[in-house]
């Protein structure tokens, strides 16, 4: 869950900026890239509790699938070299 909230914050900060930007008149694709770019950097400084949350989440999401593989690599290790 802290990876979706994280993702829709950073959303919402895009596209804050970028309806700023709208009202500003600035309609072209320079006003996506510069919303992107601030509203990158903005959440980046606003939010690093969060970030740091969802890093934790994905990374016990990539160990929990590691732990699979390395049982099935120790199985694998063993009938090999019983042949």
């Amino acid at each position: 869950m802290q990876v979706i909230s994280y993702w829709l914050m950073r959303t919402a900060m895009f596209l804050a900026i970028y309806g700023l930007l709208w009202a500003l008149k600035w309609f072209d694709i320079w006003a996506v890239l510069v919303a992107f770019i601030v509203g990158w950097a903005a959440s980046y400084v606003a939010f690093p509790g969060m970030r740091k949350r969802a890093a934790l989440q994905m990374d016990g999401w990539i160990n929990r699938s590691r732990r699979g593989t390395v049982s099935d690599d120790a199985i694998e290790d063993a009938e090999a070299s019983a042949e």
